[in-house]
């Protein structure tokens, strides 16, 4: 099973309700879910302190935009299969409401591993994903989000 990371850092003040990750299956690959990780940048300044929600939600209709090309943790590996979308996306339809929520501050991260018994499995098929969304406020102004995920296949 190989294992894949990507990482994004969202439009500057992403708003609420703004998808800013897609990781989508493809037709003939699922994928498990093993770490979300989150925090923000501010530039050249010390970020503002403020409460975000970032929601992991499932997405139905598979996202369109600015593919990105994950890495191979394991260089052993074949290339990911499974499709990483970034950007502010659009076009996708996710779930009504989100699958687990994570609440951090903006001077600070958070990293959560999903490595035992407790996985993300998403269903092999191109109409598949998870989505990361800014759920509440959105980022303060020249503040983005920074998301690194890892997936196996």
């Amino acid at each position: 099973m190989g294992r894949y990371q990507a990482q994004v850092v969202s439009a500057s003040a992403v708003g609420s309700g703004v998808n800013f990750i897609s990781l989508q299956s493809s037709a003939n690959q699922g994928a498990k879910l093993r770490r979300v990780t989150l925090g923000t940048i501010a530039g050249a300044t010390t970020p503002t302190s403020q409460q975000l929600q970032v929601g992991i939600f499932r997405v139905t209709t598979a996202f369109t935009g600015t593919a990105y090309t994950p890495t191979l943790l394991d260089p052993n590996t074949a290339a990911a299969q499974c499709t990483v979308v970034i950007g502010t996306l659009a076009t996708g339809v996710v779930a009504s409401t989100a699958s687990y929520i994570i609440t951090f501050n903006t001077q600070s991260s958070v990293d959560l591993p999903w490595e035992l018994l407790e996985e993300w499995v998403i269903t092999k098929g191109t109409a598949n994903g998870l989505a990361l969304q800014n759920m509440t406020n959105a980022a303060p102004t020249g503040h983005s989000i920074v998301a690194s995920i890892e997936w196996e296949e």
